[in-house]
């Protein structure tokens, strides 16, 4: 069976992080994604390291399977080579900040008028309305802005803490692909496409659901620390073991807090669960001296026979190796352009009949310029003269 989304052609403005990922989750269902870049800077994240084989290992986790066409938008000749690409299109995704594209003349409304069918997502920081719409952001502001830094923070004082991964970047790039793959079903509907905008800040405060419940409710603001699934209560925090490492425990379910406390020995804990104040401290205190009893090795063993949602906290390189992983295929080893064989993150959805592709060809910048531009009708002489020009990079 053909891949979702196969015969789908995205034009993809996007660099670094949010937006690439969003539209390697469309490649993977089988669109055809053209990374369209500048000429002389390109996507940013082509020189974020590591790099091996001279290409970026980031880039290349975001960007396997797109072609690259390297054209300059700031002069009309590179912006009529879109025109003529988006006539054919159906989905255009743009991180730039709200007003670029439209100086450019590849706003929505310039691009719908050729072809009304094409779906246009504006993935941008703040979005395209509001009074924060023309500031620049990174992950970092997008999380202090929605809340979520102002309820995360470290054991062992009150700062908020980064977490390790950028969450908003990330989320907001399965949310934009979500919301493409909205739009094109309803234009399998009305045959019309739309625009939509879709904002990295908007996802965030979305995440903080929990918090906002709370707050919405009673009037309490959430502190760092202190709510239900910061490490408040006992039965879900973080415990350090004999060898300095770490376990997560979360026995939300009395039977599951029961046995816990049976297998560590203490089982007159059992009935003070959801103790508050002093005994609540109290509790956690004797579950972390348990727990300091032990080496993670040693509790990994122990629970090894047990079915309770307690897990050690792993490293980069033991998730690497983790058989969990390996059984889903989450880490494939991929030969990259036929040159060498790495290992790369699979598509995070099994489909029973669907096909999700693992891509494996990372276009250098420009790499695909003169075949797109040939496939637009443009001859060989036309093809160099832009080149001369600096229009377009082959």
């Amino acid at each position: 069976m053909p891949a979702a989304l196969e015969g789908i052609t995205v034009l993809d403005f996007t660099r670094l992080l949010p937006g690439p990922f969003c539209t390697q989750l469309l490649c993977n269902l089988g669109a055809e994604v053209i990374k369209i870049e500048d000429p002389k800077l390109g996507d940013y994240m082509r020189s974020v390291p590591p790099i091996v084989h001279d290409v970026s290992y980031p880039f290349l986790m975001v960007n396997r399977g797109k072609r690259s066409l390297s054209v300059d938008l700031k002069t009309p000749e590179g912006q009529e080579i879109v025109h003529k690409l988006a006539r054919g299109s159906d989905v255009v995704v743009e991180q730039f900040r709200p007003g670029v594209m439209a100086r450019l003349r590849v706003a929505y409304d310039d691009l719908a008028m050729m072809n009304p069918r094409l779906v246009y997502c504006s993935f941008s920081g703040y979005g395209q309305t509001g009074p924060y719409k023309d500031l620049p952001g990174h992950d970092i502001n997008f999380q202090a802005l929605a809340g979520i830094l102002g309820v995360t923070t470290g054991r062992e004082d009150k700062a908020p803490a980064i977490p390790g991964v950028p969450i908003a970047d990330l989320a907001s790039g399965f949310n934009a692909a979500l919301a493409i793959l909205a739009a094109l079903r309803v234009r399998d509907r009305t045959g019309r496409g739309e625009f939509i905008d879709v904002s990295i800040y908007d996802t965030a405060v979305t995440l903080m659901v929990l918090g906002l419940a709370r707050f919405l409710a009673t009037g309490e603001e959430p502190v760092a620390g202190e709510t239900l699934l910061t490490g408040s209560f006992p039965f879900y925090s973080l415990y350090e073991t004999k060898d300095g490492r770490w376990l997560s425990v979360a026995t939300v379910e009395p039977k599951f807090w029961s046995r816990m406390c049976e297998l560590i020995g203490a089982p007159d804990l059992a009935e003070k669960q959801f103790k508050d104040g002093a005994e609540r401290f109290a509790v956690a205190q004797t579950l972390a001296d348990k727990f300091r009893g032990r080496t993670l090795a040693e509790w990994e063993a122990l629970l090894a026979k047990e079915s309770l949602p307690i897990t050690g906290v792993k490293r980069v390189s033991e998730v690497v190796r983790d058989p969990h992983v390996k059984a889903r295929g989450l880490l494939p080893v991929v030969d990259v352009s036929g040159l060498w064989k790495l290992q790369v993150i699979a598509h995070p959805a099994k489909h029973a009949t669907l096909e999700t592709r693992n891509p494996t060809r990372v276009p250098a910048k420009g790499q695909d310029t003169e075949e797109i531009l040939r496939s637009l009708g443009y001859t060989a002489r036309q093809i160099q003269t832009l080149a001369k020009k600096g229009v377009v990079a082959i």
